[in-house]
C-alpha cells in the first residue's frame, strides 16, 4: 500500500467499514475520556449492586480497574457455578469463569456497547438466578 495506496490482494472492505464506523462511534462518544467514563460509570453501578446483594469483589475500590470486575465465589453450598452461568446465559448476560488461583471467582465485563440499562439489567438476573438457586448469601467463605 505504500508504493502505490492499493491493497495487494482482496481489500478486507468489511473490516474498513467497521473500523470506519468504530472510530466514528468513539469520536462521538468523546473519545478516550468519554469511552472511560462510560465504562467507570459501569463498574461502578455493577460493583455497588453486587455489594448490595452481598457479594464481594476482589480487588479494592482504589485497585480496580473500570474494564472487568473479578467476584469472589459465594460459599453457599447452594450456588453452582455452572447453573449460575446457564441461567444467566438464558437470560443474555454471559460471564467469565475465575482464572485465578488465589480465590474462587468470576468475572463480568463494563466495557463494550453496554451502559446502565445493560449494567441493571445483569443485575436483575443475577438476583432472579441467586433466587432461583434458594442461595441465601452470596458471602465468600471467610466473608
Amino acid at each position: 500500500m505504500e508504493k502505490n495506496g492499493q491493497w495487494r490482494f482482496t481489500p478486507p472492505t468489511h473490516v474498513i467499514a467497521a473500523l470506519d464506523r468504530a472510530l466514528d462511534q468513539h469520536a462521538a462518544e468523546g473519545g478516550v475520556a468519554g469511552r472511560g467514563a462510560r465504562y467507570r460509570r459501569n463498574c461502578t453501578l455493577l460493583v455497588e449492586g453486587l455489594r448490595a446483594m452481598g457479594f464481594e469483589t476482589l480487588l479494592p475500590d482504589r485497585l480496580q480497574a473500570p474494564i472487568i470486575v473479578t467476584v469472589r465465589m459465594p460459599a453457599d453450598p447452594k450456588f453452582h457455578f455452572e447453573t449460575f452461568y446457564d441461567r444467566l446465559a438464558q437470560r443474555g448476560y454471559v460471564i467469565y469463569p475465575g482464572k485465578l488461583t488465589v480465590a474462587d471467582s468470576f468475572r463480568i465485563g463494563c466495557i463494550g456497547a453496554l451502559g446502565e440499562a445493560e449494567m441493571r439489567g445483569a443485575l436483575r438476573a443475577i438476583r432472579e438466578v441467586v433466587a432461583e438457586l434458594g442461595v441465601a448469601s452470596c458471602a465468600p467463605a471467610g466473608g
